[in-house]
């Protein structure tokens, strides 16, 4: 079975299948019921039987963000095609140097960036939680790890087996590899505006504790990055994801993962800012959108 797994057939298989759940999430999320997460299950009156038992916040989140790191990992390191991802030495080096450029591997450095920001979403992120962060319902932690799951797999299994890249060079010697670095560019602006944001976020958490009432206390968040949008965490991710579609020459497996991101990530940003808007009064009235300036 593990065998039929990993064949390039079953991967874009299961590559389109991921693509098409941003459809349905979109769908559900957006029109039917809001994430059951963070502020929006704390009203009991809105928690449903079958959102089932709530778990720990920082226990939820290593467990349904790990998975893309155990892939990772395991892709380079049983899966990988020296080919395809580079070796360390010899024609097929993920660093070499030739006709006086700098050249390096593509894919190596795409599976980099992807282990990079699951380091900080299933290690780091949760270690910095507040330890009164409100509990995950079993549907929203089941649901993510099937996501991160496939999500994973369809990411990891491309940049390691599937697919070659052409090689990042220094200086850039072509539109292609001026598209790469840009889109590396792209994914560095999202992280830093993602984690920023939720820097932001956390300290505001840590207000609320200091002053003794950790359920009903809420503050707006004051920073430049949220003058005109409720959640840039939400908007430096999607960038992030998109950065990485460029830097992949718009790959099917990066462009669903994008696609679906921004699936999720819209219609949660969309809660947050009606939230915000109904529990404030005073909520700034330049900051107009959710998620992305002038489109929602």
């Amino acid at each position: 079975m593990m065998n039929a797994l990993f064949t390039e057939e079953n991967h874009l298989f299961i590559t389109k299948l991921f693509l098409l759940l941003s459809f349905p999430t979109y769908i559900i999320t957006r029109y039917i019921v809001v994430a059951p997460f963070g502020r929006h299950v704390q009203d009991s009156k809105k928690y449903r039987w079958w959102f089932g038992p709530q778990f720990d916040a920082k226990l939820s989140w290593f467990l349904f963000e790990s998975p893309n790191l155990i892939w990772s990992c395991y892709c380079f390191c049983y899966l990988r095609d020296s080919e395809i991802m580079g070796s360390g030495s010899g024609s097929a080096a993920m660093v070499s140097f030739d006709n006086n450029q700098l050249q390096i591997s593509s894919n190596a450095v795409l599976l980099v960036l992807f282990t990079l920001h699951y380091i900080n979403r299933a290690v780091i992120y949760p270690l910095r939680m507040n330890a009164n962060s409100h509990r995950v319902p079993l549907l929203v932690t089941a649901s993510a790890m099937i996501v991160t799951i496939l999500n994973g797999y369809i990411q990891s299994f491309y940049l390691v087996r599937v697919y070659k890249l052409p090689p990042l060079t220094l200086p850039p010697s072509s539109w292609i590899n001026l598209q790469s670095w840009l889109g590396i560019l792209i994914f560095f602006a999202g992280m830093i505006i993602n984690m920023k944001s939720d820097a932001v976020l956390r300290n505001l958490r840590r207000q609320r504790n200091s002053d003794g009432n950790n359920q009903k206390t809420y503050y707006i968040p004051q920073h430049p990055l949220f003058t005109y949008i409720s959640c840039p965490n939400f908007f430096g991710e999607i960038l992030e994801w998109f950065g990485f579609a460029i830097a992949s020459q718009f790959s099917l497996p990066a462009m669903a993962f994008f696609i679906y991101t921004t699936s999720n990530l819209i219609p949660r940003g969309i809660a947050h800012h009606e939230w915000y808007k109904q529990k404030f009064k005073d909520y700034p009235r330049e900051r107009k959108w959710a998620v992305i300036l002038f489109v929602v």
